[in-house]
């Protein structure tokens, strides 16, 4: 359920949603030991029908440009996503793996503001840029594996300047930074902790990133 506002004489556009999802069956991947036995307790991963899970939230976007120059966007998304119910299967029987579980790559909360301008000079436009964007702790496996998940919140800052040729022939000019503050926060893992291997892996996000960028349209 969403609607969508254009107001204050069209410089405002506001968009907001509600949304839900339930699922039957749905299918869980993960590693560990699979009962009952001869299946060993390896790393392999295994998927399984895991039960019912739903998923719940709502979004808010806005966009404001007061100005043709000045544009300003921000978001925010609530969102709860959980296994709510396990079947009685011998498959299911891992350590961890309990009805109430956050589901993988799946926060809480999301959010995002950004600001631009634009300035005109001859035939050149100008445009800086800043954004940041937010996002609550999150899990990436069913068994919530506190040793691989991102426990804490993390807010990344982006920064951009693009030169423009708007007569004549097209040509654009990017530089920027990507996590300006270089913070350091993880965005994947694995784990076969509960496992004969009894090891544990996470992917970090890239650290601060300089590049820059050139187009020519013809």
């Amino acid at each position: 359920l969403g609607a969508k506002f254009d107001l204050l004489q069209n410089t405002l556009r506001l968009n907001a949603a509600v949304f839900r999802s339930d699922y039957t069956d749905m299918q869980l991947t993960y590693r560990g030991p699979v009962f009952p036995p001869p299946t060993p307790a390896g790393v392999a991963p295994f998927v399984t029908n895991a039960g019912k899970a739903s998923i719940q939230g709502a979004e808010l976007e806005v966009t404001w440009a007061p100005t043709a120059a000045l544009r300003a966007d921000a978001s925010v998304g609530y969102l709860d996503a959980t296994i709510d119910e396990l079947d009685d299967k011998p498959l299911v029987l891992h350590p961890g793996l309990v009805a109430g579980n956050a589901l993988p790559y799946a926060p809480e909360w999301q959010a995002h503001v950004g600001l631009a301008y634009t300035a005109h000079g001859g035939s050149w436009a100008i445009t800086p840029r800043v954004d940041a964007s937010y996002q609550s702790a999150t899990f990436f496996d069913a068994t919530n594996t506190s040793e691989i998940a991102q426990l804490g919140g993390y807010t990344v800052f982006n920064a951009q300047v693009v030169l423009r040729k708007e007569q004549g022939a097209r040509i654009g000019l990017t530089v920027g930074v990507n996590n300006a503050t270089d913070k350091l926060y993880r965005v994947a893992g694995n784990s076969s902790l509960t496992t004969g291997s009894g090891y544990a892996e996470t992917a970090y996000a890239r650290p601060r990133v300089y590049f820059a960028t050139l187009n020519y349209d013809f």
